[in-house]
């Protein structure tokens, strides 16, 4: 008989599962999601209060901040704009949601007792909190990013009808490999000695380390995703995981590659065209819009393989599903953790070169009431031109 919990849930109900819809699975399910207040979090609650109502209870994780309780900080969250269609169309489940005060970077989740107890019954968990700067200092990355992962792996370990455990990385947690499979790659460091160093070292020996520690990860945030994503393999016999990799990357990263994987703006929900950063291409994007930017310094043969983030959504409230139902994702026998990567074929992207042109049309089209020069440019490869122009 399989150890894993989720195992029992599909043992259960049997031939039925096969049968069963995404919305009749989500049906009186107890959900617990991390990182709710970020660009993907926002929009996966947002999708889970409008198309699945019929939740039994929603657990979102928040910090206190700016002198906020949790409790006001999801009120702001749920007045947002962005849930209003939810609203509208089903406002009782917004009954359903509550509160967690925590903070990833803490022990135990810096949660109490008592919530530990309000959320014991939970059966599925969305993973989704990390820092995503690339610019963080070594222990802050590991301690959110890395053992906030551990520490979340403990706290399901608990959770006795926990049936699925999905743990949202980032493709670029193999920034370093050519191609990005949907399987674990092996790794020189190991997580447990990773998590004590960040606990025992100061920051400025730790950032000094990380330039040999760090394989050839770039920065803390590529380097600690990926060693989660090792933690989350290592209870692989014990829990129902799975690994769900979202496309993720920074402008500086444009020129290098030829293949460029960016969550970007919504198509159609929760809103068309919403986004909440200005992070990747979008910061690209604006400053060309606005008339900040003339030049840009990118190859225009490279190709965005941008996801919109209901389609990155869509997968996670999948990848949950096909977890219990799906029975060689519980296999406990499988070498390693299933792995889905949240990225196009790269059939038919469109080149750098088409995006650039298209944006400055639209921009000349519809002008931005807060543009400081023109809109319009040109692109270069060239370090020196594009220092001139700028």
């Amino acid at each position: 008989m399989s150890l894993i919990k989720g195992a029992n849930y599909f043992t259960t109900n049997g031939e039925n599962s096969k049968k069963m819809s995404i919305t009749d699975f989500y049906n009186n399910q107890e959900i617990f999601i991390t990182g709710g207040s970020g660009f993907i979090g926002k929009a996966l609650i947002e999708k889970l209060l409008r198309s699945f109502p019929n939740f039994n209870k929603m657990f979102v994780l928040l910090r206190p901040k700016n002198d906020k309780s949790v409790d006001e900080r999801l009120q702001e969250l749920l007045d947002h704009v962005i849930f209003q269609r939810a609203r509208d169309e089903q406002p009782e489940s917004f009954k359903k949601i509550h509160a967690i005060a925590g903070d990833c970077k803490e022990l135990g989740l810096g949660i109490s007792s008592e919530d530990l107890k309000r959320i014991k019954n939970v059966t599925i968990i969305f993973h989704a909190a990390a820092n995503v700067r690339f610019d963080n200092p070594f222990k802050e990355s590991v301690f959110v990013n890395l053992r906030g992962t551990h520490e979340i792996i403990k706290i399901a370990e608990t959770m006795s009808k926990l049936i699925a455990f999905v743990q949202v990385s980032t493709l670029y947690a193999n920034v370093d490999q050519i191609h990005i499979k949907e399987q674990m790659r092996s790794t020189k460091c190991d997580w447990r000695t990773t998590i004590k160093l960040a606990e025992t070292l100061d920051d400025k020996t730790l950032d000094i380390l990380f330039k040999k520690y760090s394989s050839n990860h770039p920065n803390t945030y590529t380097f600690a995703k990926s060693l989660g994503e090792h933690i989350v393999n290592d209870y692989r016999h014990k829990l129902p995981v799975i690994i769900y990799r979202v496309a993720q990357i920074s402008v500086c990263f444009f020129t290098f590659f030829r293949f460029i994987r960016e969550v970007v703006n919504s198509v159609e929900e929760p809103l068309p065209g919403w986004i909440d950063n200005v992070n990747g291409p979008a910061a690209l994007f604006m400053a060309g819009y606005i008339g900040m930017s003339q030049v840009v310094y990118v190859s225009p043969h490279v190709k965005l393989n941008t996801i919109p983030c209901d389609a990155t959504v869509h997968g996670l409230i999948i990848s949950a599903y096909a977890l219990v139902t799906k029975p060689s994702f519980l296999n406990n026998s499988n070498e390693s953790v299933e792995v889905l990567n949240n990225c196009l074929s790269n059939e038919n992207l469109t080149s750098q070169r088409h995006i650039i042109t298209r944006c400055f049309e639209v921009a000349k089209e519809n002008p931005s009431e807060k543009a400081i020069w023109v809109s319009g440019g040109t692109h270069t490869t060239c370090w020196l031109r594009f220092f001139i122009h700028e």
